[in-house]
């Protein structure tokens, strides 16, 4: 039988009469029916569940059972992860993974869940100083054969490859 999912303000106001009721399921649920008569009215164990979930760090209603992807992550784990990415932008996921002791899997969710990409610096060809004197001879080069024959680019291909 699939679980009813219930609001988050639904959630909150179970978790509040469970503790007004000294964590005594049964009576929070009685007093929950007695408050909130329209309203549909949880069993008991929902309002276990719902403890259990805040005491382990997740939110009631996701994971297991509920309507987000895969199991639910440790509020400490995405803590981590985040400000691992924000102390370096360019560590990966696999270092993360290895230095925290966290699935590679889990840090990649956590991140997709945040819109964060993974992306590959790509080192790009730059100009030194040093090129400079072979610039200026290809240069010279290039002049003195267009003056040998004036259609020598003509039958040059170009393209934007090194």
């Amino acid at each position: 039988m699939p679980r009813v999912q219930y609001s988050a303000q639904e959630y909150c106001n179970m978790h509040f009469l469970y503790g007004e009721c000294g964590g005594n399921a049964s009576a929070a649920a009685a007093l929950y029916r007695e408050r909130y008569p329209n309203a549909r009215h949880p069993d008991y164990r929902v309002f276990i569940r719902v403890h259990s979930c805040y005491l382990e760090g997740r939110i009631p209603g996701r994971g297991l059972g509920g309507t987000s992807e895969g199991r639910p992550l440790l509020i400490d784990a995405q803590d981590i992860v985040l400000n691992k990415v924000a102390e370096d932008s360019t560590i990966s996921v696999r270092d993360i993974a290895r230095r925290e002791g966290i699935a590679k899997s889990t840090v990649h969710r956590i991140l997709k869940r945040r819109k964060f990409h993974p992306y590959h610096v790509t080192r790009v060809q730059t100009l030194q100083p040093r090129d400079f004197a072979a610039r200026v001879t290809f240069c010279r080069l290039m002049l003195d054969k267009i003056e040998e024959d004036s259609e020598f680019f003509d039958r040059i291909l170009w393209s934007d490859e090194s």
